[in-house]
């Protein structure tokens, strides 16, 4: 290939690139977006109970409701995340002004006796963010005792990346 033919096909790549590298570079500063707000419960713990915990929620005043009785007012803690130990293994829900965020596990969540290789994951990403919380709040929180392994498994993932970037 000539001198000239060359030229002619690498110019418009290359003025491209100039056009286009300082807005790739100012899409790359852009803050990320705010986190939507999540919950839920760890697997069940060898009492019988579990552990509730979000994170993404307004610091302050908000509702637990576990679909029978009245809801439980509680508050969230400054950086809008909460953790309650020894709660009943059923299905929550937060609310928060008109937002209303279900939490993940409850009921539907396998026991400590299984062996973890069930369908839908929830035990899992309740690890995820348990170890999450856990070590975001003390960096040197320790997995809880739990027979379930994908709640464990979960929970030392989601503890890693919280040392990572807190500790």
């Amino acid at each position: 290939m000539n001198r000239r033919t060359r030229l002619i096909l690498l110019a418009p790549a290359l003025a491209g690139s100039l056009v286009l590298g300082p807005a790739a570079l100012a899409g790359a500063s852009a803050p990320a977006a705010v986190p939507a707000a999540s919950c839920s419960l760890s697997g069940v713990l060898p009492d019988g109970t579990v552990r509730l915990s979000g994170g993404g929620f307004k610091p302050g005043a908000a509702f637990l409701d576990k679909g029978s009785g009245p809801a439980v007012q509680f508050n969230m803690s400054a950086d809008g995340s909460f953790a309650m130990e020894k709660m009943e293994n059923v299905q929550y829900t937060v609310r928060q002004g008109n937002e209303d965020t279900k939490c993940s596990g409850g009921s539907e969540m396998k026991t400590g006796n299984d062996t973890g290789t069930g369908a839908t994951g929830t035990t899992a990403k309740a690890g995820i963010v348990a170890g999450w919380d856990a070590v975001k709040g003390n960096c040197a929180a320790k997995a809880p005792a739990s027979g379930n392994k994908q709640f464990t498994q979960g929970w030392n993932k989601g503890a890693s990346v919280a040392r990572e970037a807190f500790c």
